[in-house]
């Protein structure tokens, strides 16, 4: 019984990578978008610093240069889906 509950609150607790359609310039990518603790994730398949999703605006931000957001690329979400689809680009 508490190892189902450690299960659950682990599965609420740790963000789950998602699958992110993104474009710019008429070149569209997928990559796997796994959300940190905080603020900013990583695209498991990009050399980047750092990734953030505006939620707002439905911009993805690919970031090389952590201290500031001076050094990110600006990228529109086309489409994102759970960690099933994920998983499967991943294979």
């Amino acid at each position: 019984m508490l190892t189902m509950i450690a299960l659950l609150v682990i599965a609420v607790l740790v963000p789950m990578p998602e699958l992110v359609t993104y474009e710019r310039a008429n070149v569209v990518s997928k990559g796997v978008y796994w959300r940190g603790l905080g603020e900013t994730g990583k695209l498991l398949d990009a050399r980047a610093s750092f990734v953030k999703i505006d939620e707002d605006t439905g911009y993805l931000f690919v970031c090389h240069d952590m201290p500031s957001m001076n050094a990110c690329q600006q990228y529109r979400i086309i489409e994102r889906q759970g960690p099933i689809a994920a998983l499967s680009h991943m294979l």
